[in-house]
């Protein structure tokens, strides 16, 4: 058994076969919401079904198997249409890990995307922040410990990531966005549906929280074979403009930056 757990609720469309493609530093523990189960029992010996939405069933499943808390040191929570591979995995417990976070998240790429900071930055190896979303969220025992009861707060989990840094107390070199790690987020954002919308409102006036994300520093990438035209302020710079401009043009700016 590895130190290392990956539990996901999936469906018919996940994409959970990718993430175990080779060698994994983890174990897989799938939570089966739909009637699927029969197309994925032989892709790990952790498997159930529960219906419900994904940070509510991954709470019941804990619930249902305590002992993970003693086992595990490190929990990738991912929601199953994120596109990445076991090397990506394996790199963000390592990440995990060599950083000493306690919550964190891999960068995105060509992503469906809600939260701008959670974008890739070329020129970090991580950024220090207090947002952490809870898309492809990774957190340590401790913090699990800390936070878990807020999986179970509301049907859809909506607004319980604002709430994780003060519950941990959280320093500023505590969570991260790593961008030396990034993966995609397949399928377009869910913010328009009211559940979600009415979710987090409720539980932000519950707890008297105010969504701010901050970004406290960041490790900057040395050595590596990237070639840049510009320094990482005017790429910042340029990134802020295309942000305000793209809603002009488009639809929508939801779909990835890069």
């Amino acid at each position: 058994m590895m130190k290392n757990c990956v539990i996901s609720a999936v469906g018919k469309s996940s994409l959970h076969k990718n993430w175990i493609d080779e060698w994994c530093n983890f174990d897989l523990h799938l939570v089966v919401y739909d009637e699927s189960y029969d197309n994925f029992v032989d892709d790990t010996p952790y498997i159930c079904s529960m219906k419900g939405y994904k940070l509510k069933v991954v709470y019941q499943y804990i619930q249902a198997h305590p002992n993970m808390l003693d086992i595990y040191e490190y929990f990738f929570i991912p929601d199953d249409d994120i596109l990445m591979d076991s090397s990506c995995i394996n790199s963000l417990f390592d990440a995990m890990s060599h950083y000493g976070l306690r919550i964190a998240q891999p960068a995105l790429v060509n992503s469906y995307y809600l939260w701008g900071h959670t974008l890739k930055d070329p020129y970090c190896v991580l950024r220090y922040t207090n947002f952490v979303e809870m898309m492809v969220p990774c957190f340590s025992r401790e913090a699990l410990e800390k936070v878990l009861f807020t999986f179970n707060e509301n049907e859809t989990g909506w607004g319980a990531e604002t709430h994780w840094p003060l519950l941990i107390h959280a320093n500023p070199k505590d969570m991260a966005i790593i961008d030396m790690v990034s993966v995609k987020h397949t399928r377009p954002i869910q913010s328009g549906q009211a559940i979600h919308r009415h979710d987090a409102m409720k539980y932000l006036k519950k707890y008297g929280l105010e969504t701010k994300v901050l970004e406290y520093g960041y490790v900057s990438l040395e050595g590596g074979n990237e070639t840049f035209l510009f320094d990482r302020d005017t790429y910042a710079w340029m990134i802020g403009q295309l942000r305000r401009q793209l809603p002009k043009v488009f639809y929508s700016d939801s779909f990835g930056m890069d």
